[in-house]
Order: structure tokens, then C-alpha cells, then sequence
């Protein structure tokens, strides 16, 4: 009775540890805070800038001129009129801004839609491509919302920087997974005596 005790716990152990294991890379960390979690990987450090309406954090190397930012919008969005009015409000505001920083340092910035995954689901994105002081670069700011709630990701830097940093900008948009809230309990009423 006691060696099949034993058996159970050791059977619980490692299906626990396996599955912790399955939940972050070997190579990477896993960020979880207010209902957004993702990976990233370990040589990457980030700056949080959240505030109540948003979680923002901004990922880089030290060693690397690429740059991610993952923007998550924290209101739902729970219908068609309000998803398009925060893509207005934020999403384009972003891409124009974007284009007008090239513009000011000098390049000629040239944008291209473009489309990928986060969490599985389509984005709507652009590619901004341009060359600042002969170096040529790129930036691509990609939107969905997931978990009704509206994430915005851009990923920029030199063409060479971009190309080394593709496997953590894969690892962060394809993790990202958003909980949705769950309601309080209300207490419950009691009879007076």
C-alpha cells in the first residue's frame, strides 16, 4: 500500500514538473501580470511603463540595436464599433507618428501592409522600411485583439539586429495569452436574527 502511495506521488511530481516545464522555454522567462502572460527569452531585458489603461513594456539587448514593444490595451472590446474606434484612436495614431519620426531624421520611409500571427491570431500590420544614415532598417507594428482585449506589437531595428532578434519577436507574439477577468464574488446574504 505504501510503495503504490509513493508511486502516486512520485507520478503527481512529474507530471507537475513537466508541465511547468512545457509552460516556459528552456531558453526563456515568462512574463505574467493582470491577465497577459507571454515568453521571452532570457538575454532580453524590459522596461515596464504600464499605466491603468494600458501594459507596456519595451524589450531589448544590450548588445543588439533591435527593439520590441508589447502595448496591451486593458478595456474589452466587445463589439465591432469599439474595436474599430481604439484601431483609429491607437493603432493608426501609432503608425503615423512612427512614419513622422523617419520623416524628421531624414529618411524616406516607404510602408507596406503585412500580416502574421499573435496568439493565433491574425494581425493587421504595416512594414515601414527606411534608411538612417545609410543604414537601412525596418519597422513593423502589428495589431489584434486577443482575449477582447486590442494588442499592439512593434518590432524595429537595423535590417542586420532585426534579422538576429526574429526568434524572440517569434517567441513573444506567438506566447502571448490574455485570462479574462473574473467576476468578484458578491457576498452572500445573510437572514438577520
Amino acid at each position: 500500500m505504501k510503495s503504490l502511495l509513493n508511486l502516486c506521488l512520485v507520478t503527481l511530481f512529474l507530471s507537475c514538473s513537466l508541465s511547468a516545464f512545457a509552460q516556459t522555454p528552456a531558453d526563456g522567462k515568462q512574463f505574467t501580470k493582470d491577465g497577459l502572460s507571454f515568453n521571452y527569452p532570457s538575454g532580453w531585458a524590459f522596461n515596464d511603463t504600464s499605466n491603468p489603461d494600458a501594459q507596456q513594456m519595451t524589450f531589448g539587448r544590450t548588445d543588439s540595436d533591435a527593439q520590441i514593444t508589447v502595448f496591451v490595451f486593458r478595456a474589452p472590446l466587445t463589439s465591432p464599433e469599439k474595436i474599430a474606434e481604439a484601431k483609429r484612436v491607437l493603432v493608426d495614431k501609432y503608425i503615423a507618428s512612427t512614419n513622422k519620426s523617419f520623416e524628421q531624421a531624414g529618411a524616406h520611409p516607404e510602408s507596406s501592409p503585412v500580416s502574421m500571427d499573435i496568439a493565433g491570431v491574425k494581425s493587421e500590420g504595416v512594414r515601414i522600411r527606411a534608411s538612417l544614415d545609410g543604414v537601412p532598417g525596418v519597422a513593423e507594428i502589428h495589431s489584434a485583439v486577443v482575449g477582447q482585449r486590442l494588442v499592439v506589437l512593434t518590432f524595429l531595428g537595423p535590417d542586420k539586429a532585426v534579422v538576429k532578434a526574429t526568434p524572440a519577436w517569434d517567441m513573444i507574439r506567438s506566447s502571448i495569452k490574455i485570462e479574462q477577468p473574473q467576476p468578484k464574488a458578491q457576498p452572500a446574504n445573510t437572514p438577520k436574527p
